[in-house]
């Protein structure tokens, strides 16, 4: 007897030997237990997923001669289960639509539906890649298929759904069938490795499942193919070399390789593949599937199903990888590969455009991860000190700023409490409360004139008020500066705040917080009036209003280098002060 394929001598022969579509086998089997049985049925889907092989049981599911009517359990021994399992049955025809696509085709069809079966239930048509008819075959099957002689199935299988007219599906019941998951594939291949007495490791199954992309068929196929190759024992190596799988290894090396960024060992890694003889893309493809189950180790718990294909000893292979690399470092080297991947079906040089793109993503800076990032700039928003070391490296800038008052105070005694004074009227506040960490006690030094500039009355002047307003308002910078640069009077029992045209704008939109500000800074509702009017600082000491343009730009990088919330943000991103500009309102 001639060697049977395994895709052919493992094809099933019941519905619930069909692998990976339990939604369409499960609505066959309840229509057929029911007895609602439709009179065309239209099965389509990707290549090898069971199509034709659950269309065969069907019809021997409505044929069965095991029974007085149709069931979801056909015996398979009867003699209408054998013939149409051997493509022998007179009453089951299965035709392709590639070879019987005319009208003359159709209608030999129609008139032989006329007649009722020779010894069967039902006289059943299955037509495979029936989207293959031409036009006016599919319009010479509308009123057959509408209203079909009682007796009469269709079955039609397809894999290009889109191509058959609307005419058609509206009058048949649709069965989509899925790409198979590859742990069902996995499972289905090792019940035919112990059915067939073959000794194949796990890993290899899962390769080969993955390969299939899906496919039963396809799958089985590709096993079919090692044996050939291997015999009854299969390696993993032989997976390899026959079918162009690359190895685990090399995908791990190239996974570490870019997380340390070490370049010399991605170039290296493109050597090893030359050597190997391996296809440059398709080891990317595989590459992007590697990166896949870093992201998958990194997001998903450890019982989730999207990495049960991992076995432990991969996962704890992969781990330390999918520590160093952020999601969205992964995301950057998919897109990365996946330009590759497409890049490589052109490219005259293969090597050179696989090296690029592994030096790309080597050399590719690291992202912190986006959650911590946002927490970092709403505390610099905020006006809140980084965590531990980020107010280290101010210290020395804040203790020159008072060395004017070391000249007064020659003495070598290590106290600086007593210089606040001098600094309060050079330093903006936030920046004297930045400056109070190497003090042992928490509280602040002065605790008296801090209360005191905290909350005033109108009765103590409007000035005071706008001093106790910049004081409430330390945790907002922005809010904060254009107090400093402000005047303010007292219109009966409104305080009449006038801003300068720079902070203008941006005092009216901020209204209602300023007015919050008031409110906090009298310990009472307060009437506020926003204007704008009044000199700069330096022109109410009486200094020249008009500076040269390169004077002015200095002093506007001093004031804001000055800012704790530029500092803020001179530490988070490494950077510094080249220009400040004014806005204009």
């Amino acid at each position: 007897m001639s060697y049977q394929v395994l895709a052919r001598k493992w094809r099933p022969r019941t519905f619930d030997e069909v692998v990976g579509q339990g939604t369409v086998t499960k609505t066959l089997k309840n229509a057929l237990a029911s007895g609602r049985i439709g009179h065309a049925f239209l099965l389509s889907g990707a290549r090898g997923v069971g199509k034709t092989t659950s269309a065969r049981i069907l019809a021997k599911a409505l044929n069965c001669s095991n029974g007085d009517k149709p069931t979801a359990e056909p015996c398979g021994e009867c003699a209408s289960c054998k013939e149409i399992t051997n493509g022998a049955s007179l009453d089951v025809q299965e035709i392709d639509g590639a070879t019987h696509n005319g009208v003359e085709q159709v209608r030999e069809l129609r008139e032989s539906a006329r007649y009722n079966p020779a010894r069967d239930r039902f006289k059943i048509w299955i037509i495979d890649e029936v989207h293959m008819l031409s036009t006016g075959a599919f319009n010479a099957l509308l009123k057959t298929l509408e209203e079909p002689p009682p007796r009469v199935k269709f079955i039609f299988a397809t894999t290009e759904y889109h191509k058959i007219p609307d005419t058609i599906l509206s009058r048949c019941q649709q069965y989509d069938f899925r790409l198979i998951p590859a742990r069902e594939l996995v499972t289905h291949l090792r019940h035919v490795a112990d059915g067939e007495s073959i000794e194949v490791s796990d890993d290899t199954l899962a390769r080969l499942a993955r390969a299939a992309e899906g496919s039963a068929r396809d799958a089985l196929s590709l096993f079919d193919q090692v044996l050939s190759f291997s015999g009854r024992t299969v390696r993993d190596e032989d997976v390899s070399a026959l079918l162009g799988l690359i190895d685990r290894e090399l995908l791990l090396a190239a996974s570490r390789a870019v997380a340390a960024g070490d370049s010399l060992a991605a170039l290296e890694l493109v050597e090893q593949l030359s050597d190997y003889g391996a296809d440059y893309r398709n080891f990317t493809r595989e590459l992007i599937l590697h990166f896949r189950e870093i992201l998958l180790l990194k997001v998903a718990p450890g019982e989730s199903v999207l990495i049960a294909q991992l076995v432990p000893e991969e996962r704890e292979r992969l781990q330390p990888v999918a520590a160093q690399l952020s999601e969205e470092d992964l995301l950057r080297i998919f897109e990365v590969l996946a330009k590759a991947e497409t890049d490589l079906r052109l490219a005259q040089d293969p090597r050179v455009t696989l090296e690029m793109a592994l030096l790309k993503i080597v050399q590719m800076q690291r992202l912190l991860p986006f959650a911590e990032l946002v927490a970092r700039v709403e505390r610099l928003a905020g006006g809140v000190s980084a965590p531990a070391p980020a107010p280290a490296p101010r210290v020395p800038e804040i203790a020159a700023a008072p060395r004017p008052v070391a000249r007064v105070e020659p003495t070598p005694v290590p106290a600086p409490v007593p210089t606040p004074k001098p600094a309060e009227a050079r330093t903006p506040p936030p920046l004297m409360t930045a400056t109070q960490p190497p003090a042992a006690a928490p509280a602040p030094p002065a605790p008296v004139a801090a209360s005191a500039t905290a909350t005033a009355t109108l009765a103590d002047g409007p000035d005071a008020v706008l001093q106790a307003m910049v004081a409430q308002a330390q945790a907002r910078p922005s809010l904060a500066q254009p107090l400093r640069a402000a005047r303010a009077r007292q219109d009966g029992e409104t305080l009449v705040l006038e801003f300068t045209p720079d902070f203008s704008v941006f005092a009216d939109l901020h209204a209602d917080e300023y007015r919050d500000l008031a409110r906090k800074a009298t310990g009472r509702p307060t009437k506020v009036k926003i204007t704008s009017g009044a000199l700069a600082p330096e022109a109410v000491a009486g200094e020249p209003e008009v500076a040269s343009p390169e004077r002015k730009r200095q002093q506007l990088i001093e004031e804001a280098s000055r800012e704790p919330a530029v500092q803020e943000a001179l530490d988070l991103f490494g950077g510094r002060v080249v220009d400040v500009r004014e806005t204009k309102s």
